[in-house]
């Protein structure tokens, strides 16, 4: 496979440099930080040890939030991928430029993917002397007018749909057998594991860069759906007895043995000083064999299963190390926190927040006043400010408050206790939702929605199903 770059998830600045020999090549812009996101895809709230994994052992990913800050209130701004994506690279509201449903495969296709019109993180960052590289998933559109080499992105390496399979692909395939693109074009490449190629294209980009400014996303298939596993990580994961949780488990090793490799490479090119590495999954854990408890619901619900992810930001020598942050933060933030460590000055309208004043404590006011989620153009939303989440949910008669701070589980609705609470919320709420656009294209999420609720409470549990864990 000819070789030319990969992407993580997170922030790095990389002040000096080497060549391959080892020796000291000089100094770049030592003013800009470099820029790193690992993103995983579909992990639950709870399948990393240092958020109370029971099951299996995430080492790697430990370090990192032992090196940096783990987030407990950390949210994504949709329960589901491609829209999730859309504000994690715009820092707005999906939701405001109609982009609030998975997009179709199809590489033909110029009008569904996102926005043209809305400026993403690679195209500012490009503009202020970045070079930026996207590596593994894209889901924002298979078109041409939407691709990551025509979104800002300096070089993109990965496959352009919602999935794919982990050792295979297919000159003609598409989505899931498609080949694998670099830039503009898709290549001959073969894989030999996904998750691995990905972390390998990943390091060589961090040193055919090492000397300039970037910004990296390496955006994981794992652990989304097909199950492809290898012995290597099966054999780390052999005590877990149900087979579905075992090969879920197997995926999530390939991510952690990833986080190895990218930290490491940035501690050999003694760039980790100077790195913001920001560490989270794309919406809740998958159904039935992620573990998202002890939150309700699973990817694709406005429960907090769906939303409320493992968010890790680590930068030693800037960020404390080994702290928590419990304040709601949302990954609308990572673009702001990123401009605002490069001294780039943020677009006017964004929606997420410069997290540094408060993660280094020099701020205790929480970030965000109110946290807003709407899905399928308002058939189910979800409110949150302070303590208090207030939710309709796609199957749900009537919306329900909850007191997060006594009851993280969602378990007991105190609307009628606290009717007050309940107006002013939806108040906000609606007044969010007229400044929103309506979907520009739909998919179907609200069929998904009602079999899993339903599938939920037949079974009287407070997500999917989980046939390998005790409710």
């Amino acid at each position: 496979m000819a070789s030319h770059w990969l992407l993580p998830i997170g922030l790095l600045i990389g002040l000096f440099t080497h060549s391959a020999c080892g020796q000291d090549v000089g100094q770049r812009d030592q003013e800009k930080p470099n820029i790193v996101v690992i993103m995983a895809d579909d992990l639950g709230f709870r399948d990393l040890s240092c958020y109370g994994c029971l099951d299996f052992a995430t080492p790697h990913i430990d370090r990192l939030a032992k090196r940096g800050i783990r987030c407990t209130n950390g949210y994504v701004s949709h329960p589901y991928c491609s829209p999730s994506r859309a504000g994690i690279l715009s820092s707005k509201y999906q939701q405001t430029f109609g982009h609030e449903s998975n997009p179709r495969y199809n590489e033909d296709d110029s009008r569904i993917g996102i926005d043209p019109a809305t400026q993403l993180l690679p195209e500012i960052l490009q503009q202020a002397g970045y070079v930026t590289g996207l590596i593994g998933k894209w889901h924002l559109g298979a078109g041409q007018p939407f691709r990551p080499a025509n979104r800002g992105f300096t070089e993109f390496y990965g496959f352009l749909g919602g999935g794919h399979h982990y050792f295979r692909t297919a000159p003609e395939g598409k989505e899931y057998d498609s080949p694998m693109w670099r830039n503009h074009q898709p290549t001959d490449d073969k894989l030999t594991y996904l998750t691995d190629d990905l972390t390998t294209r990943a390091e060589q980009f961090l040193t055919e860069h090492r000397t300039e400014p970037f910004c990296l996303f390496l955006m994981y298939n794992a652990p989304h759906s097909p199950d492809h596993v290898t012995d290597r990580y099966l054999e780390r994961v052999a005590t877990i007895e149900h087979a579905g949780r075992r090969k879920y488990a197997a995926l999530v090793q390939g991510v952690d043995e990833g986080v190895k490799r990218v930290v490491a490479k940035l501690d050999s090119l003694q760039l980790t000083e100077k790195t913001l590495v920001v560490f989270l999954s794309d919406n809740g854990g998958r159904r039935g064999v992620a573990d998202n408890r002890p939150l309700r619901g699973n990817k694709g619900w406005l429960h907090e299963g769906g939303i409320r992810v493992p968010f890790i930001f680590s930068m030693p020598g800037t960020l404390p190390k080994g702290s928590t942050f419990d304040h709601p933060v949302i990954a609308l933030d990572i673009l702001p926190t990123a401009l605002g460590l490069g001294q780039v000055t943020a677009p006017a309208g964004l929606d997420g927040v410069d997290l540094t004043p408060f993660l280094k404590s020099e701020s205790v006011t929480p970030p965000h006043e109110t946290l807003y989620w709407r899905v399928s153009g308002g058939k189910g939303y979800a409110v949150r400010q302070g303590r208090w989440k207030l939710v309709h949910d796609i199957g749900m008669d009537k919306p329900q408050l909850y007191d997060l701070a006594t009851d993280p589980g969602e378990n007991r609705d105190v609307s009628f206790e606290n009717p007050q609470i309940s107006s002013s919320m939806l108040d906000r709420y609606q007044t969010w939702n007229e400044s929103l656009e309506s979907p520009r294209w739909t998919d179907g999420h609200m069929a998904n929605s009602r079999h899993e609720r339903s599938a939920a409470d037949a079974a009287g549990t407070r997500q999917y199903p989980m046939p390998w864990a005790r409710q």
